[in-house]
């Protein structure tokens, strides 16, 4: 998942009462009539970080799916700032766009201008984000916790296949909702299959430096800890660092030693988990969700029903590692996604 970071924002009242009224959900204009006369229709996205590596890798989906349907497409960095957010959106409507993507930052503060959007008929389409003003979702299947075999109850399983009755650590990270909900979902799911959940540790530094201090602490806490869950890899490579530091190897293809689990499947990730370094990463797959976004717009503007979808997420360790494709060489249509399901 992203390193989404919640910051305070204080939101002006949007005084146009009108554009607050509530709306279908769906657009009244077509992808035809969007272009009007020929002209290219013209879409828009509020990334919420663009340095990170899943962001960079979802506006790489978003311009190769938008550049098939030979549309514009602009993307704004709202850089961590909920407030730069709110602002995004509402230069996107300003400017017109026939249909604007988000991942919210802070769901409360962004519904105004998600509102004001769909009172144009300008349909919003949240990324792992749902609330006021949003038309249809696309979701990380990590950030789903619904079904049995989601991801991060498959990943309590696999530690509980391999250390029975074991201890492990919870690192969650800064108080964004989708974190805050896989690490219960993890949480839940890890004692319900039998492991000893210590005390949760919270990266909210947000960084590989801040975990691996975090997990020095705790190893010498609790010495015989037998897993980590981490909530990116970022955090995951820090800890990593840590159990070599501590003078413990981190587990691999079901040998002894630490389990430190991830997800993102960032390149620094990857690498590792060919290395040895890490025991497994979720790959979100970015590049997939921005063909999934474009396809949603599309699909609302042609006035087909609005949508929940679910992309995909798929584990890495020592086993499979070498069938790992890099997200540059990734191909896709919008018809042929890897998704787990639609509708809701």
């Amino acid at each position: 998942m992203l390193n989404l970071r919640r910051l305070p924002t204080a939101v002006a009242a949007i005084t146009a009462a009108g554009l607050l009224t509530a709306c279908s959900g769906t657009s009244t204009t077509t992808a035809a009539d969007a272009g009007g006369d020929g002209n290219t229709v013209s879409v828009g996205y509020s990334t919420p970080v663009a340095a990170q590596v899943s962001a960079q890798n979802l506006a790489l989906g978003l311009k190769n799916a938008a550049a098939g349907l030979k549309w514009d497409l602009d993307i704004l960095d709202a850089n961590l700032s909920a407030d730069k957010q709110i602002s995004d959106v509402q230069t996107m409507l300003q400017q017109g766009k026939a249909a604007i993507g988000t991942w919210t930052l802070d769901a409360g503060a962004a519904g105004g201008a998600n509102a004001q959007a769909q009172a144009a008929g300008v349909p919003v389409v949240g990324v792992n984000s749902e609330g006021t003003g949003i038309t249809a979702s696309v979701w990380w299947q990590i950030n789903t916790c619904d079904t049995p075999d989601a991801p991060f109850k498959q990943t309590a399983q696999l530690i509980a296949e391999q250390r029975p009755g074991g201890k492990v650590v919870v690192m969650g990270g800064p108080p964004v909702p989708s974190i805050v909900a896989n690490a219960k979902c993890f949480t839940d799911a890890a004692k319900a299959a039998g492991l000893t959940v210590l005390p949760q540790a919270d990266n909210t530094k947000d960084n590989a430096a801040g975990a691996s201090a975090l997990a020095a602490d705790l190893l010498t806490k609790h010495g015989d800890v037998d897993a980590f869950w981490a909530y990116n890899d970022a955090t995951a490579l820090g800890i990593s660092a840590a159990v070599g530091q501590a003078g413990r190897k981190v587990s691999t293809k079901g040998s002894d030693g630490v389990i430190v689990v991830g997800a993102n499947a960032d390149p620094d990730a990857i690498e590792a988990v060919k290395q040895g370094r890490l025991t497994g990463t979720w790959d979100v797959d970015g590049v997939a969700t921005g063909w999934a976004v474009v396809k949603t717009m599309r699909d609302i503007l042609d006035k087909k029903p609005a949508e929940k979808t679910v992309v995909k997420s798929t584990w890495y360790d020592g086993e499979n590692i070498g069938s790992y494709v890099a997200p540059a060489e990734r191909e896709f249509t919008l018809d042929g996604l890897p998704l787990v399901t639609a509708g809701q």
